[in-house]
C-alpha cells in the first residue's frame, strides 16, 4: 500500500480527482432546475423552474416577493421528444400582471409554455402568491464627501452645483422610507485650485447601506470644490440689469437666476471696502421670440480681489406675449404735504382711481387692488389746486398703459408759513421740478437680486411737460413716478452705469425692469 501511495501516477490520480469533488461542491447549484422521469417512459417531471413575471406597469409598480419562487411541471409525451427536449429552458413559467392596477397582495395563476408535441400535464404549484408595490418619487438636495485633503496652506469651501443640487429619487414606498441621502464623492488631495467634476449620485440608506433599487434623475451632477488659500471671505448680493429691447409685443414674465449671491475671496482690508457686486448686465436684444431665453453670464473678479466664487452664472429670462387688465377703486394715497395745510383731492372725489396694467397673463391674473399703490407727492406745492401726477408701485413684471398718464386734482389750503404772503392760486404742477434740455429720463438703481425680491423703489419727478409723442409702454414690474432730472442719464446713484436707461421706473422691489423703448427692454405696443 505504501509502495502505491508513493507511485508518482497514483499521486496525481487522487489530486485529480480530489479536485473534480472540490469543482463539484462549489459549481454544482443544488437549487438549478432538474428532470426527473417517470416510471412509464412517456410522463417527464422537471422541477425547480423559474417563474417570469410580465404585464406589470413598471412605471407605477414594483414587485417584491413571489412565493413560491420556483415550481415543477409535469409533462407528457412520446419518450424520444421528450428526451430530445430535456433542457429546462424549452419549458417557460409565466404569470401575468397586466390586470394588477395598485399595491397590494395577488394570488396569480401561471401558465406554461411547452415544446411542440408535449402535454402539460400539472403545475405544482398552479398559483403563487405576489406582493406588489408602488413606486413613488420625493425630491432630495444631493450632497458631495470629498475625499482627501488640499495641499498645504489650501482649504477646501462649500461646493458648488453648476445646475443645483436638487434631484429626484423614486423607490418602492418601503425602501423610501429607509432613504438618508443622495450622495456623490469627488477627491480634493493635493488640491491647490478649485476642483470640477461630474460626480455619480447614490441613495444611502439610515444605516449606511446603498439602496441599489433607488432610481436617480438626474443620475450625475458637476460639481466645483473651491480651494481657497486660507484668505477671507465675504458673500455679496448678485444683481442684473438689462439692455437692449424686446420684439415688441412681448414682456418679461420670468427671471431665473442660477446664484443669488457671490463669494469672493481676497484681504480684509479689500473685501471691507466691498458692499455690492457690480450688476450683471442682461442684453434683451438677444430675444427674438417668446419663450425662454438662458443666458451664461462670466463674473469678474472686482479689483483687488483673488478670486470669485461662481465664476459664471445662468440666467432664464422667459417672455410672453402681453395682455391688459383693469383694476377698479384703487386708493390714492397724498404725502409730502406741509405742517398746516390741508389737501383734500377734488378730482377723482372718491379718492380712488380705475387703473389699466398690462403684462404676462399669469401674473395679471392674481393682481389686485391692494397690489398696487398710487401716490401723489405735495412736498413744496403751495396752498391753490394743482394738478398732481401720481406715482404708481406695481407688482414684478407689471406696468401701467401710459398712454394714459394717471393724476389727480389736488385742492390745498391752510396757514403754513410759506404761503400766508401768497395769495391762492390755481396751477399746474404736474411738472414742478423741469429742467430745460432734459429727455425726462433719469438715472434708476437697476441691481436686482435674481430669484428675490429687488429693493427700494426711487421717486422721481417728471421733468417737461407730457410729449404729444406717442407714449412708450413701460416694462412690468415698475414704478411710474414723476421723473426728476438727473445731471448724467443711465448712472446709477451708486457711480455704477445703467445700461437700460429707463425713465426711472422701478418695481415695489427695487427691481428696475427694461424700459419698453428705445433703449431698456421691448418695445410693447400701447395698449
Amino acid at each position: 500500500m505504501d509502495k502505491w501511495l508513493a507511485n508518482n501516477t497514483a499521486a496525481k490520480i487522487i489530486a485529480l480527482a480530489v479536485a473534480l469533488i472540490l469543482w463539484a461542491m462549489v459549481h454544482v447549484d443544488t437549487d438549478a432546475p432538474t428532470i426527473t422521469r417517470s416510471s412509464q417512459g412517456d410522463h417527464t417531471t422537471i422541477a425547480n423552474l423559474s417563474i417570469e413575471p410580465y404585464g406589470l406597469d413598471a412605471d407605477k409598480y414594483v414587485l417584491k416577493t413571489v412565493s413560491p419562487q420556483q415550481v415543477s411541471v409535469n409533462v407528457s409525451g412520446q419518450s424520444s421528444q421528450l428526451a430530445s427536449l430535456a433542457t429546462s429552458s424549452e419549458y417557460e413559467v409565466k404569470m401575468d400582471l397586466s390586470k394588477i392596477e395598485e399595491a397590494g397582495q395577488y394570488t396569480v395563476s401561471l401558465q406554461v409554455d411547452t415544446p411542440p408535441g408535449v402535454e402539460l400535464l400539472s403545475i405544482l404549484p398552479s398559483k403563487v402568491t405576489v406582493t406588489v408595490e408602488e413606486k413613488v418619487t420625493q425630491a432630495f438636495d444631493a450632497v458631495v464627501l470629498t475625499t482627501g485633503v488640499p495641499a498645504e496652506g489650501f482649504t477646501e469651501l462649500d461646493p458648488i452645483f453648476e445646475d443645483g443640487n436638487a434631484v429626484q429619487v423614486t423607490l418602492p414606498a418601503s425602501e423610501m422610507k429607509q432613504v438618508q441621502k443622495i450622495q456623490g464623492e469627488i477627491s480634493v488631495e493635493g488640491s491647490n485650485g478649485n476642483v470640477s467634476g461630474r460626480i455619480k449620485l447614490v441613495a444611502y440608506s439610515n444605516n449606511g447601506e446603498i439602496l441599489d433599487d433607488a432610481v436617480i434623475e438626474p443620475a450625475s451632477l458637476k460639481v466645483q470644490i473651491p480651494i481657497s488659500s486660507n484668505v477671507s471671505s465675504k458673500t455679496l448680493p448678485l444683481n442684473v440689469s438689462y439692455s437692449g429691447s424686446l420684439p415688441d409685443g412681448l414682456v418679461l414674465s420670468d427671471v431665473k437666476a442660477g446664484a443669488q449671491e457671490v463669494t469672493v475671496y481676497g484681504s480684509a482690508g479689500v473685501l471691507e471696502s466691498l458692499s455690492s457686486y457690480p450688476p450683471v448686465t442682461l442684453d434683451l436684444d438677444r430675444i427674438t421670440a417668446e419663450g425662454a431665453t438662458t443666458y451664461s453670464e462670466a463674473l469678474a473678479a472686482p479689483e483687488g480681489v483673488d478670486r470669485i466664487v461662481p465664476s459664471s452664472v445662468n440666467y432664464t429670462l422667459t417672455v410672453v406675449p402681453y395682455e391688459q387688465k383693469t383694476i377698479a377703486n384703487v386708493p390714492i394715497t397724498l404725502t409730502g404735504l406741509a405742517k398746516g395745510n390741508e389737501a383734500t383731492i377734488t378730482d377723482p372725489e372718491s379718492s380712488q382711481m380705475d387703473v389699466t396694467i398690462v403684462g404676462a397673463s399669469s401674473l395679471l391674473a392674481g393682481v389686485t387692488a391692494s397690489d398696487i399703490t398710487l401716490t401723489a407727492d405735495l412736498a413744496g406745492l403751495n396752498a391753490g389746486t394743482h394738478n398732481v401726477q401720481l406715482a404708481v408701485e406695481l407688482p414684478n413684471y407689471i406696468q401701467t398703459n401710459k398712454a394714459n398718464p394717471l393724476s389727480v386734482t389736488v385742492e390745498i389750503t391752510g396757514t403754513a408759513s410759506d404761503t400766508e404772503s401768497q395769495p391762492p392760486a390755481e396751477t399746474d404742477t404736474e411738472n414742478p421740478a423741469a429742467t430745460p434740455g432734459t429727455d425726462g429720463n433719469s438715472g434708476s438703481t437697476n441691481e436686482t437680486d435674481p430669484g428675490t425680491e429687488p429693493s427700494d423703489a426711487e421717486n422721481n419727478a417728471n421733468t417737461d411737460t407730457p410729449s404729444n409723442e406717442d407714449p412708450v409702454t413701460e416694462q412690468p414690474g415698475t414704478t411710474e413716478e414723476t421723473p426728476t432730472t438727473t445731471p448724467d442719464e443711465g448712472t446709477t446713484d451708486s457711480g455704477q452705469t445703467d445700461p437700460t436707461e429707463n425713465d426711472g421706473t422701478t418695481n415695489n422691489n427695487g427691481e428696475t425692469a427694461p424700459e419698453q423703448g428705445n433703449d431698456t427692454g421691448g418695445e410693447a405696443v400701447t395698449p
